[in-house]
């Protein structure tokens, strides 16, 4: 007696299926060229450009890009603030006013400068009185305290040493030892104002260090500050004598010095931004 063949389940169809062979990788992309990156700060420091290219990017800034559409209406502005300041009641009010005004200006191409753009800033706004207006006036006036305290301080210790017999000799030594005073410390504290965001950055602790730990490039800056306001004050003694348009001249050379002197400030810290504020 043959038996019924038994109740299996139906073969899976898909473990009969023949399974197609994987397809062979792609190749692999080729590696990306990866730009190397430029070296880290060493101990000596970034050097700054040679003083020439420092005096050309100073002299050629003020113009680039409309700027004699922003310098033009500048002077005009500082000449009325000067004519402004004989008025009787308003004169002092005026001379702070405009004081106040293009250090916010100064202190405006600084940032400017550090952030790495190369047109001169339009000039502040005064939608807050207090942070467009007193508050760079506040801090440009405790830079200029600073520098007269450490240029008292020298002077009195000159004073104790060497005694004057002519006047005329002393205040020539007294204008030497301000400039010697005024150039080294003025660029450095506005530089410690402005990476600090705060008027401590330009306390003597603070700048006097910093101005060692950036020599011996921070010379070439001094040299082309000094440089360019040699230069200007020596062009604006001429440009005043002339009849009539001399006073606006005078003061549109003014206001190019300024921003001259704010480019090269502000070229210092980029070159020295890590000596500056270390850490």
């Amino acid at each position: 007696m043959s038996l019924p063949p038994p109740d299996l389940p139906p073969p899976d169809a898909a473990a009969h299926t023949p399974v197609a062979a994987a397809p062979p990788p792609a190749p692999a992309p080729p590696p990306k060229r990866v730009a190397p990156r430029p070296p880290a700060e060493d101990d000596s420091g970034p050097e700054l450009d040679r003083f020439t290219d420092l005096l050309r990017d100073a002299v050629v800034y003020p113009w680039r890009r409309g700027g004699a559409y922003i310098l033009v209406p500048g002077a005009v502005l500082a000449l009325g603030f000067s004519i402004a300041a004989w008025a009787p009641l308003i004169g002092l009010i005026s001379s702070i006013i405009g004081a106040c005004y293009f250090s916010a200006f100064y202190f405006q191409i600084v940032e400017s400068t550090c952030a790495g753009r190369h047109t001169v800033p339009d000039w502040p706004e005064f939608s807050d009185l207090y942070d467009d207006l007193i508050r760079p006036g506040l801090q440009m006036a405790a830079i200029f305290l600073f520098c007269g305290l450490i240029w008292s301080g020298l002077w009195w210790l000159v004073t104790q040493v060497h005694e004057f017999s002519d006047m005329e000799d002393a205040s020539r030594v007294a204008r030497w030892l301000w400039q010697a005073v005024f150039w080294p410390y003025f660029p450095m504290a506005v530089l410690g104002v402005v990476l600090q965001g705060t008027v401590g950055g330009a306390l003597p602790q603070h700048v006097i260090p910093a101005i060692i730990r950036c020599l011996p490039g921070y010379l070439a800056g001094m040299a082309a500050l000094a440089g360019i306001h040699l230069g200007m004050n020596l062009l604006h003694a001429q440009v005043r004598a002339l009849p009539w348009a001399g006073l606006l001249l005078g003061w549109l050379l003014s206001i190019c010095l300024l921003v001259m002197q704010a480019r090269l400030t502000g070229t210092i810290g980029v070159r020295h931004a890590r000596r500056i504020v270390p850490g």
